[in-house]
């Protein structure tokens, strides 16, 4: 075959539709749809959330805004001695409380929580609940919610947590609130004790509806 005749073969190869892309093209579109499906759903309930939510609706809880990235301290614990790292945010929902010691309160809001993830259905995987205390004495608490993530240990690491979840004039728990952080570890959204477990729900059963990922 002349050079010629190889030049126009090439041409035509590139012109064809119907030519396999390469291996270049490939990677490109694969990195794309990755893109796509992983990032930008989490994306766009970021910029909702920002902008007051989304169209069919108003959340109940009160938005931070901008979002919070939390820091995980390298030497907190949970309450089986395990080392916490950044991971445990990602991949899921968190509905958060602290407390400073356990008693009625947090062990009503605690029940709360739980009623609140059981009634997610099939969504109850796509969400975790983590109670922040410096409490020692846990064995009643673990007890009666074994699926609950509690990080608590040591206090200098916990403190240092706790301390993201400041609000404008709130100190952190001492709001008996409920804290949502979404699942690239953005802390996102507060729930005042006076807002009904049921508006909760819906604020989740729409978030759960939006993000594909988490």
């Amino acid at each position: 075959m002349s050079v010629e005749d190889t030049s126009t073969t090439e041409h035509k190869n590139a012109d064809d539709p119907l030519m396999p892309p390469t291996s270049k093209s490939r990677g490109r579109w694969m990195l794309l749809l990755l893109f796509a499906f992983f990032v930008l759903p989490l994306l766009l309930v970021v910029l909702m959330h920002r902008f007051d939510w989304h169209p069919q609706g108003s959340s109940h809880g009160e938005l931070i805004s901008p979002p919070r990235l939390l820091q995980t301290p390298v030497q907190l614990l949970d309450q089986h001695g395990t080392l916490a790292t950044p991971a445990l945010w990602r991949d899921k929902w968190s509905m958060v409380y602290i407390a400073d010691d356990c008693q009625q309160i947090c062990n009503d809001r605690l029940h709360m929580m739980r009623q609140l993830h059981a009634s997610l259905a099939k969504d109850i995987s796509r969400v975790q609940r983590v109670l922040l205390t410096p409490a020692h004495d846990l064995a009643s608490i673990q007890k009666q919610y074994p699926d609950l993530l509690i990080l608590g240990q040591p206090a200098k690491a916990l403190g240092e947590l706790r301390q993201q979840f400041d609000l404008p004039n709130e100190s952190d728990g001492r709001a008996d609130r409920i804290y949502l952080v979404d699942p690239l570890g953005n802390l996102m959204m507060s729930y005042p004790n006076t807002i009904p477990p049921g508006e909760i729900r819906k604020d989740l059963t729409r978030l759960l509806a939006y993000a594909w990922a988490g």
